[in-house]
């Protein structure tokens, strides 16, 4: 395949063209090679992919910015693939990609079946294709708007070209994310922020959601506690004391002997597991996954509410101790020899509180084991 099979025609006004790349060479001889073998669809992204300088096709402004000419091949069978052919360009012609499924000609077109005869017979008989030609004027420009209605549709695409992705501002406004200067604010990809919109964008949210959000996140097994008891400080103007307003310090009413109340209804529990050790290690203070999981939670339940992280360790990935080797005091050792057969249930992390989340980045690398993942 020489590289005049990747020039435009027409220069006037339009880019010069750059020489073609490896792959688009290889693209275009397994075309001519065996065109029947490509699906339409498949076919006009690689080529959009793979030529990242030109418009996108059904967006350039003059035909000499696409990259070849769609076109129709004149045929009266029923098609059986998408694509009819592929023609290399020649001196003065750009390379041009025939269909069977879309035009004026064939059995489904709207022109008569006679003409579609008449236009193959043209071409075939008396080498005139000057028919077919008038008609891919039309055919190009009504191919690639067919593709672009069809593209512009599918945010996988949009992946081809990151920075002409619009998809990231629909679902982004949606939460929040709609301007470049609100992304990238967390250690929460902002892509599974949009992959989540539905959830986050509700008005709602629930111990469900966050379980599926968790779940899917980290690819491990997860649910939530809700409910979970714990002691709230109060403030020191809302404790009870003597000589203080009557009204905060009635006996049987409304006083309170100490700084904290027990409440059931502002704290719930994520519980991960059972885990394999490396899994297990990853959400460890510290670990990758931890330092997901904290802005995670964040985002989708907000910090008025506390919470704390179960981590369930299977038995057999229980590690024994080895002094001086490894082991985390607290978190992966166990001072008695572990022979249940019941999984680690013992390690709860506060990971709701402030101070946990600044000490991230000062936890000692020694208390790391050897060979686990951070």
């Amino acid at each position: 395949m020489a590289d005049a099979g990747w020039q435009p025609s027409d220069t006037v006004d339009g880019p010069a063209a750059a020489a073609p790349s490896a792959a688009i060479l290889a693209l275009l001889e397994s075309l001519a090679a065996e065109p029947s073998a490509h699906g339409f669809y498949q076919t006009m992204r690689k080529l959009e992919a793979l030529t990242p300088e030109r418009p996108r096709l059904g967006r350039s402004a003059r035909p000499n910015q696409d990259s070849l000419r769609l076109a129709q091949e004149p045929s009266a069978i029923f098609a059986p693939a998408a694509l009819a052919g592929f023609e290399a360009a020649a001196e003065g012609h750009p390379a041009r990609l025939l269909v069977h499924f879309f035009g004026l000609f064939g059995p489904d077109g709207p022109l008569p079946l006679h003409l579609t005869d008449y236009a193959r017979d043209r071409r075939r008989n008396h080498r005139d294709p000057s028919l077919q030609r008038f008609a891919d004027i039309f055919h190009h420009r009504a191919l690639s708007l067919f593709w672009r209605a069809w593209a512009d549709v599918r945010p996988t695409i949009a992946f081809d070209r990151p920075s002409e992705d619009r998809f990231q501002t629909y679902v982004g406004a949606l939460i929040g994310l709609g301007q470049e200067t609100l992304r990238e604010r967390d250690a929460m990809p902002d892509l599974t922020k949009m992959h989540f919109a539905g959830l986050f964008a509700n008005q709602t949210r629930h111990a469900s959601g966050l379980g599926a959000i968790l779940s899917a996140f980290f690819t491990m097994p997860v649910r939530i506690e809700c409910f979970i008891g714990a002691w709230l400080t109060m403030p020191q103007s809302d404790r009870s004391a003597l000589g203080a307003d009557r009204r905060s310090g009635v006996l049987g009413q409304s006083i309170l002997l100490g700084s904290s109340v027990w409440s059931r209804q502002n704290k719930f529990r994520i519980v991960f597991g059972p885990l394999g050790l490396a899994d297990y290690l990853r959400l460890l203070p510290g670990g990758q996954s931890f330092r997901r999981l904290i802005p995670i939670v964040r985002n989708y339940a907000g910090d008025t509410m506390l919470w704390d992280v179960n981590l369930v360790l299977r038995a057999e990935d229980v590690p024994p101790v080895v002094l001086g080797r490894q082991g985390r005091l607290g978190w992966t050792t166990w001072l008695q020899p572990r022979r249940s057969s019941a999984d680690a249930t013992e390690l709860f992390l506060d990971a709701s509180a402030d101070s946990v989340a600044r000490r991230l980045d000062e936890v000692s690398p020694t208390l790391t084991t050897a060979g686990d993942p951070v």
